[in-house]
This record gives C-alpha cells, sequence and structure tokens, in this order.
C-alpha cells in the first residue's frame, strides 16, 4: 500500500464538497480506489462518481458508474441497520512519475427525472482513497 487516507463526511456528501487527496510518489505503476462506507439512508443502487488524477503536467478525468449490486445480496435486500463497506476501482495499472499526486473526487448522482445532480447525497459516511503498487510493477 502506498497512500491510503478516509475523509468523515458526518452522513450525507455535499456535491459541493469536492473530496482531494495529496501524496508524493515515486515512478510507479498504481492502482487507485475508493473506499466508501455507507448505510441504510443511501437511497440509491449505484452511484455516479467523477474523478481526476493529477501528476506533474497531466491530468485523467473521469465518470465512474458503480453498481452495489452482487451475485449474492441485492442493494434493496440489506438489513436497514447495516453499514456497508464498498471499494471502487478508479483506476488500474496507471504509470505515475516522481512527484505530487492530486485525486479529486465528487459525486454526480441524479434522480432518473432529473438533469441536475443532487446537492446533497445521504448515507454516505466516509470517503477513502486507497493506492497500492499494481502487479505490473513486479515485471518492470
Amino acid at each position: 500500500m502506498i497512500f491510503i487516507d478516509f475523509e468523515d463526511l458526518n452522513g450525507s456528501w455535499v456535491r459541493s464538497n469536492e473530496l482531494n487527496f495529496l501524496f508524493e510518489s515515486d515512478n510507479s505503476i498504481l492502482d487507485f480506489s475508493l473506499a466508501l462506507r455507507t448505510d441504510s439512508r443511501y437511497p440509491f443502487s449505484n452511484i455516479f462518481l467523477i474523478s481526476s488524477i493529477q501528476n506533474n503536467n497531466y491530468v485523467i478525468s473521469d465518470t465512474i458508474e458503480y453498481s452495489f449490486e452482487n451475485n449474492e445480496t441485492k442493494w434493496y435486500e440489506i438489513k436497514p441497520s447495516g453499514i456497508k463497506n464498498n471499494k471502487i476501482l478508479l483506476k488500474k495499472d496507471l504509470k505515475i512519475d516522481e512527484g505530487n499526486v492530486i485525486v479529486k473526487l465528487k459525486h454526480s448522482i441524479r434522480y432518473l427525472d432529473s438533469i441536475v445532480p443532487l446537492t446533497k447525497l445521504d448515507g454516505i459516511l466516509d470517503v477513502g482513497l486507497i493506492v497500492e503498487k499494481s502487479i505490473l510493477n513486479e515485471k518492470i
């Protein structure tokens, strides 16, 4: 593991609250993941995230849709008092140069009948960034 950090959101992620994570890296190939902790107040079966990874003179931006459904449990079958921990892959096998790495995250979820993203997303307890060395590092 290269880097791990969490932001406590006290149960709601306000859209204007763009989360920023900063760490130093050497020349590596890295995997970037989001750790997301939700509770029963989270009203959706998925989440849309806008991510930006900046390293020296380049920026990689992406919009990711992540579904909370899996083969064993549907999102709506989770017990109301349950807290769910999810690890969401943002970028795999990304070549990073030596220097500062800045990762920015915000949500972009909306109701089906709306084009405007929600300003406040309830049920989000914590958001974290996990950065790990890729398996490809062993081949370099």
